[in-house]
């Protein structure tokens, strides 16, 4: 994508979108192809390059290049090697995107507070971000830790048919509970930060004690509410015991949401 037109001494060679509600400024929201084809009721924004160096020539640009994009994912040959979606995105990125939301249940991840880059080497790629609602955070419901969601979320309802996609998530996820999705190494992890921040956690909370107050429940029902920084800690230790040992027991169960592909490529190899 040439993002140099009309603007002078331009040097921008990506892209990043945001998918959420929208932006104030109409120049930033795009209508891609999965918006006019009613795919998401969510709006897709540019957040870079920012209002200032944005032009109707690059916005549509941009527009055009995301959706075509979108059109080879939601396309019958969605996962052909020469002109599906492997052509433009960064696999492993999407994998890892899936794991780490679903292993911390942050399911405003995929249709709200989403980001996806195009970096100059061509391939999309998914951000991290926002988990003020994970690990069972969720102030208006408790978020079970016995189910996948994100493949429901708009790109991943598409990659999830792939199986090799889903090979790649399953043999992810079997890598990272050996390592960083231990439990070992979280509790280790959590330990080591506390020790980092010493003293500094009472002084938080000599100014924001309100936090464990029963008048203060944000959660409902109040009881998931911990009522002490330590009584938080083990919430969250306990919900990554409970979620990494039902992932690790089911992760494979993944597997059903490409039982179309692969009777697709059954049938291509017979014919």
């Amino acid at each position: 994508l040439n993002l140099s037109v009309d603007k002078k001494d331009n040097t921008f060679s990506g892209y990043l979108l945001r998918l959420d509600r929208g932006s104030n400024s109409d120049i930033k929201n795009i209508s891609t192809f999965s918006s006019y084809s009613l795919r998401t009721k969510q709006i897709i924004n540019i957040e870079y390059p920012g209002v200032s160096n944005l032009t109707p020539s690059i916005v549509e640009s941009i527009r055009q290049d995301f959706s075509k994009f979108e059109k080879a994912l939601y396309s019958y040959d969605f996962d052909n090697e020469d002109y599906g979606y492997k052509e433009y995105i960064d696999a492993e990125s999407f994998a890892d995107y899936f794991i780490i939301n679903e292993f911390t249940c942050n399911y405003d991840a995929g249709w709200l507070s989403t980001y996806i880059y195009k970096d100059i080497d061509g391939k999309y790629r998914m951000c991290i971000w926002d988990f003020n609602s994970a690990c069972d955070n969720y102030q208006e419901s408790m978020i079970l830790p016995d189910h996948f969601e994100m493949q429901n979320c708009l790109w991943y309802f598409m990659l999830m048919k792939d199986e090799d996609f889903t090979d790649l998530i399953i043999r992810r996820y079997r890598e990272l509970r050996e390592t960083y999705l231990s439990e070992e190494y979280l509790y280790n992890y959590i330990d080591d930060c506390i020790t980092y921040l010493g003293d500094s956690v009472e002084r938080n909370f000599d100014k924001w004690g309100y936090t464990f107050s029963p008048e203060y429940d944000p959660l409902t029902p109040a009881d998931r509410n911990p009522r002490s920084y330590g009584e938080a800690v083990e919430q969250m230790k306990e919900f990554i015991k409970t979620r990494g040992e039902w992932m690790h027991e089911n992760i494979e169960s993944l597997r059903q949401y490409s039982e179309n592909s692969k009777i697709k490529k059954f049938d291509e190899a017979a014919n």
